[in-house]
């Protein structure tokens, strides 16, 4: 078992984040502005309060996946390094028609992630009480200064933490007190466990020409909407998906590429991973929609897969959390 997967898996992971986007958007129009570009509802994500949302491209796609911290002077905009470019262009979009102030935080500011099963625990021993209190999709000021947010890529327990650059030394020091240094690890893992869980990552998993309901990716959008840029496109879209994201367990080695069935191609594998926990591969495919239904067993070209309904198993937080709530 890999390192980075064991850590973050089965006890917990101190990961640096600093190549990971954030942006501050701040001003009189931030909310009408992001509320316009966001398929996800600005309006309701008041102080302290965190959403996982998509920006639509113009022709019904999807332009950048991230997620929304609202603060107490504005909001958070955090995203995987590959979003750098389309948040970017969006955001300087914005500034030039709202009244805004956009600041890249790459540079001020620190991220870093603590994950896994045991990660509750050492946080709260480490930056104090207020953590067991921050509930999934919260973020809270802890008396250090430091912003710290629950939100989720993996299925076990994540807290981010951000915070100026001048405190990063201290706030590793404080973590890595109560969990050793050993807990520090790398972002390798990242891609098998978002599979596992069926979280997209879009440079990876969502190719140019798929749309929003291609990719499953429609409840990250409140069609009620009126402001939303490009929602006629997007609306014009809704119906026309051949093929949809669904994860897979394949009982033999996956690669990326054609989906065959009896010398059918049925689909495309965009994602593929030996998956530590399952002993198999976890894959993210695009296949016809007619088939697109959790429990399908195929006989594929790479031995048996099964469509699956996400996650592909319940990690160990979750399982914790069962058992503690029972």
């Amino acid at each position: 078992m890999s390192v980075a997967y064991d850590k973050i898996r089965n006890r917990a992971g101190l990961v640096d984040l600093e190549n990971w986007v954030r942006f501050e958007v701040t001003g009189p129009d931030a909310v009408d502005a992001l509320d316009s570009v966001v398929g996800g509802n600005v309006l309701d994500l008041f102080e302290g309060k965190a959403m996982n949302t998509l920006i639509p491209s113009l022709d019904g796609g999807v332009q950048a996946i991230l997620w929304l911290i609202a603060t107490e002077t504005g909001f958070l905009v955090v995203a995987e390094p590959e979003e750098a470019a389309p948040v970017a262009e969006v955001l300087g979009e914005l500034a030039e028609s709202f009244d805004i102030a956009v600041a890249n935080q790459a540079d001020t500011q620190f991220h870093m992630v603590l994950t896994g099963p045991e990660a509750e625990a050492m946080a709260e021993a480490a930056l104090g009480d207020d953590i067991p209190s921050i509930a999934f999709l919260n973020a809270f000021d802890l008396p250090s200064g430091v912003t710290a947010a629950r939100i989720g890529f993996f299925g076990e327990y994540e807290l981010h933490l951000f915070g100026a650059t001048e405190a990063k030394a201290e706030t590793m020091a404080a973590l890595t007190a109560e969990g050793g240094e050993e807990i520090i690890t790398d972002q390798s893992a990242f891609p098998v466990m978002m599979a596992e869980m069926r979280i997209l990552n879009r440079a990876r998993d969502i190719a140019d020409e798929a749309s929003v309901f291609d990719a499953g990716l429609q409840w990250m959008i409140d069609f009620p909407k009126d402001n939303l840029r490009g929602a006629e496109a997007l609306n014009a879209r809704r119906d026309e998906a051949s093929r949809s994201c669904v994860l897979m367990v394949v009982d033999g080695d996956a690669a990326t590429g054609a989906l065959d069935v009896d010398g059918e191609t049925v689909g495309e594998i965009r994602s593929a991973y030996a998956s530590e926990t399952l002993g198999k591969t976890v894959a993210l495919a695009y296949i016809d929609a007619d088939l697109a239904v959790p429990g399908l067993v195929l006989g594929s070209s790479f031995g048996v897969a099964e469509t699956v309904s996400a996650p592909a198993f319940l990690s160990k937080s979750v399982t914790n959390a069962l058992g503690q709530a029972a």
